[in-house]
């Protein structure tokens, strides 16, 4: 009883907070702040929050403290789930993220998160009407010989209405919620206000990058609530999937396309997760996986833009037996140096090479000076030791890429937000595969895939014009050396050969270290140039 009575005041006290906060100031959202703890108090979400002591500074707290003390609360996952549903497409999306901070929550609650659908109440077909003649800026009869009023698809941003344009071509139409770009906008100030906030008063916002996070969801829905560069990412990920027979993606009709309208080629399919199983074995749906992760590859080492959401209700399986990749409102994209380093890692990966694996994650990020890279090697080598040990080469390489990202936050180590997008495509990738083809061996072909892209880049190094640069650079050394090689030999003999080092805010120890160095330096100086010395006279003496 003692416990319900703490928790109800400790409930009490969190909701006079956060009304202090209020007028003092805090947001400029004060009503969506009273919508939000309605909901928490309609799913009881308060004795969830008040168990994990939000509001507490403590002086350290370890993730296992922190999970232990969601851990407590399991039955809440569904709650915050329901709550999450409710709130709309900021938590939803927020909800998804979160489903993969393993780091963050215990399995419950990750379990329950990673179920989240953005479906909701369809808008009516009248209001829909009015607003695609108004991103058209022409009446409907105009573009369309018919649309149906009842959606195929809604969500939390958008619904999707087939239509056939006068010409008789079938289409789908997208058409984004009235008023959802200024609910998420509000929703990403609010998030950001209380982020800030636990990370300048709580552990659980310093150590687990509740900014970062919130920026990422910004991010994601910035992009997703833009139609136009959704068009554009369907198009060059159209151009990508078309060097595989088996693969295909919707056409963009631009002319019909604007900020908050996407008009797109109808595809006759059934979403890969709903097929039966049976119905699959009879078609050669290894091939189809097969192209399907060789696509995936292209995107990310080759082209540098891939699709993040692979997951099987953003895949048709097509009548004529294509699979048809959906939804392109969120990509990720890499620069060169960033391919390169995902070729490196998954080759590193796929050759169970955990030391380097670590290796090419600390290039990618800056670490503190107290960082700890044995352990944190230890730790990535025991990772990939145990996902190669798992399946027979079924890895997993998405929850793989996950775990290493928890790994890095339990260290104290930044988490590039490509590296976060990375993990989240091939985590659905991972699903989708296994769904088409469970005993596919994704780890072989990964290796073979990346070995062939690193000797075509290797190639395509290799021109003309840089083959004749490297001869002429290596000329200039060549011509160079007797000449060098005198002046170091001169300098050796009259004694006037110096190496000058410039260490700053060094400590002693260090300091011993850079003299011994220098030491070495020296010596191997005058080994070389005794030998180079000697060398130019027998030379000359021929």
């Amino acid at each position: 009883m003692k416990r319900d009575i703490r928790t109800e005041d400790q409930a009490i006290d969190l909701i006079s907070f956060i009304k202090a906060c209020m007028a003092s100031k805090f947001t400029r959202h004060p009503e969506r702040y009273v919508e939000i703890l309605h909901i928490l108090q309609k799913y009881k979400l308060y004795h969830l929050l008040s168990r994990v002591d939000l509001l507490r500074r403590p002086r350290s707290e370890s993730g296992s403290q922190l999970k232990n003390a969601w851990r407590f609360q399991d039955s809440y996952a569904e709650n915050l789930t329901s709550a999450f549903e409710e709130l709309g497409t900021c938590f939803i999306k927020l909800g998804q993220l979160m489903s993969t901070r393993s780091d963050l929550l215990p399995g419950a609650y990750t379990s329950a998160l990673s179920r989240l659908q953005d479906t909701v109440t369809p808008v009516p077909g009248d209001i829909i009407i009015d607003l695609i003649e108004r991103e058209l800026g022409t009446p409907l009869s105009e573009v369309f010989q018919y649309i149906d009023q009842e959606p195929l698809a809604t969500a939390s941003i958008a619904q999707v209405h087939k239509a056939i344009l006068h010409n008789g071509q079938q289409v789908v139409v997208k058409v984004q919620r009235p008023g959802v770009r200024e609910q998420v906008e509000t929703d990403i100030e609010v998030m950001q206000e209380v982020a800030r906030f636990l990370a300048r008063y709580t552990s659980l916002g310093r150590h687990y990058g509740l900014l970062h996070m919130v920026q990422e969801l910004k991010q994601s829905l910035s992009q997703e609530l833009d139609f136009l560069q959704e068009a554009e990412n369907t198009r060059l990920v159209g151009l990508i999937l078309s060097d595989f027979p088996r693969l295909i993606s919707p056409n963009v009709f631009q002319e019909h396309t604007s900020q908050r309208l996407l008009t797109l080629s109808f595809l006759q399919g059934q979403h890969v997760a709903h097929i039966p199983r049976d119905v699959l074995m009879d078609m050669d749906t290894t091939a189809i996986a097969q192209d399907l992760l060789s696509a995936y590859l292209k995107q990310m080492v080759v082209s540098g833009i891939f699709h993040c959401d692979p997951h099987p209700g953003n895949i048709l399986l097509t009548d004529d037996g294509q699979l048809a990749l959906l939804d392109f409102g969120m990509v990720g994209r890499f620069d060169s140096r960033q391919k390169e380093n995902v070729i490196l890692l998954m080759l590193a990966f796929s050759e169970r090479q955990g030391e380097r694996v670590a290796d090419i994650y600390l290039e990618m990020v800056e670490v503190s000076e107290q960082f700890n890279r044995q352990a944190f090697t230890q730790a990535i080598c025991s990772l990939v030791s145990r996902y190669h040990d798992m399946g027979n080469g079924r890895m997993e390489i998405g929850r793989a890429l996950l775990e290493l990202a928890v790994i890095a936050q339990s260290h104290h180590t930044p988490i590039p937000a490509s590296f976060t997008l990375l993990g989240k495509a091939m985590l659905n990738l991972d699903g989708t595969l296994r769904t088409l083809a469970p005993d596919m061996n994704p780890v072989q072909l990964i290796r073979s895939y990346m070995g062939v892209v690193m000797q075509q880049q290797a190639l395509s190094q290799i021109s003309p014009a840089r083959a004749y640069t490297w001869l002429l650079d290596t000329r200039h050394v060549a011509e160079n050396m007797p000449h060098r090689s005198d002046l170091i030999s001169d300098k050796l003999a009259h004694d006037r050969l110096t190496l000058r080092l410039n260490i700053e805010h060094m400590d002693l120890t260090l300091q011993r270290v850079a003299r011994k160095l220098s030491l070495g330096m020296i010596i191997s100086s005058l080994v070389i140039s005794v030998s180079l010395f000697f060398s130019s006279r027998v030379s000359k003496g021929s």
